[in-house]
């Protein structure tokens, strides 16, 4: 091969790096619907999203309490259940008003979606206290959709230590930015939404501690059933034998948990900068340890709230991770003397409380798959 004829072949090899950036570069910044993004993934649970823009963008109905965490939260905190009791208290707001709860949680751990819902709702609406879910130790995995709901500049800027869905979420992102752009020109030819219509509307407030429901659909069979008692030792027992805090190595843990440690900061640091208050609940699964294993993260940024003697009921338990419907409400009515404190007291326990829209009445039964 001439030298003449390898200059040809490197130019038009640049030349087809080039366009091929250019092309995938155009991908990014095609124009889209953020109601369509948070719409678009509708597995499970997850169709929850657009409930969660619809409840920041156009209810607006006050977010005072504002739970954010897994499915832990999502199936174990009746919100309305904490804002009833609440206001039963004489716990009082503005002047007198009741206060809200309203539970954003959502399933599976990894604290960069926990930033994506936490920073949707303190960015765009005034809250008074936040509640950051908290196990036994924080997870050194990314959530699993985080780049289904992540704006393009949340996954290209994500921390690359630890990161192991990087590459993943890089790759999927000009092919998504497509499909969103596509959608958001005709929302409804994709079963979306194109514009909020409160008669199609889940509440201001959905308790998914009895039923996971979302558009209204019951997404799960009731979740009244008590778990196993001796599975539910045998799995304690299991866990606590495979545990491992330090994959890495105790010297190298700040490295190791340095994924959540970003998110959880950027979750403290902003509630900072809103005048938020921070509460921790400690959620964990049955059978673990009275605390976090490691309180340095949470130490002075907001008090940790739990109720363990609930925890260790064998009866409150769906399964080993979940409480059930009976121990949901227990723990409901705990949080609310735990939350009590955040707010002014002295208001009338029998007014009146304004909580917003009404959950739907009825539910499309499930069906199983």
């Amino acid at each position: 091969m001439t030298p003449s004829e390898q200059r040809t072949i490197f130019r038009l090899f640049a030349l087809g790096a080039a366009i091929m950036v250019a092309t995938l570069a155009a991908l990014l910044v095609l124009p889209h619907s953020r109601y369509v993004l948070w719409q678009d993934l509708r597995t499970e649970a997850y169709t929850r999203f657009g409930w969660i823009y619809e409840r920041v963008h156009f209810d607006q109905t006050p977010i005072d309490i504002a739970f954010v965490g897994t499915s832990h939260t999502m199936n174990g905190v009746d919100a309305a259940a904490v804002a009833r009791a609440l206001a039963a208290g004489g716990a009082q707001v503005d002047g007198g008003r009741c206060p809200t709860a309203t539970n954003f949680a959502m399933p599976s751990y990894g604290r960069n979606l926990h930033w994506l819902i936490a920073r949707e709702v303190l960015e765009n609406r005034p809250v008074k206290v936040l509640v950051l879910e908290v196990f036994e130790n924080e997870t050194r995995k990314a959530h699993p959709v985080f780049s289904h709901v992540a704006d393009a500049k949340d996954i290209l800027g994500a921390p690359l230590l630890i990161n192991l869905n990087y590459a993943h979420d890089i790759v999927r992102l000009p092919f998504r930015q497509a499909s969103l752009a596509v959608e958001s020109l005709a929302p409804a030819q994709f079963g979306l939404k194109s514009r909020f219509d409160p008669a199609d509307y889940d509440g201001s407030t959905v308790d998914n501690t009895r039923v996971v429901n979302a558009d209204g659909v019951a997404l799960t069979p009731p979740r009244t059933e008590v778990f196993d008692p001796a599975k539910l030792d045998a799995t304690a027992r299991a866990e606590a034998g495979s545990k491992n805090l330090n994959m890495m190595g105790k010297r190298f843990e700040a490295l190791e948990y340095a994924y959540p440690r970003y998110y959880v900061n950027q979750i403290l640091d902003l509630a900072k900068a809103k005048g938020v208050k921070v509460v921790f609940l400690y959620l964990p699964g049955y059978g673990k340890p009275p605390q976090p294993y490691d309180m340095s993260l949470y130490a002075g940024r907001g008090p940790m709230i739990s109720a363990n003697d609930l925890l260790a009921r064998k009866d409150y338990w769906f399964d080993a991770a979940h409480l059930n419907a009976n121990g949901a409400q227990a723990l409901s009515g705990r949080l609310a003397p735990l939350l009590a404190n955040q707010f002014a007291g002295g208001g009338a326990a029998n007014r009146v409380c304004d909580f917003g829209y009404a959950p739907r009445k009825t539910l499309k039964p499930f069906t199983h798959p």
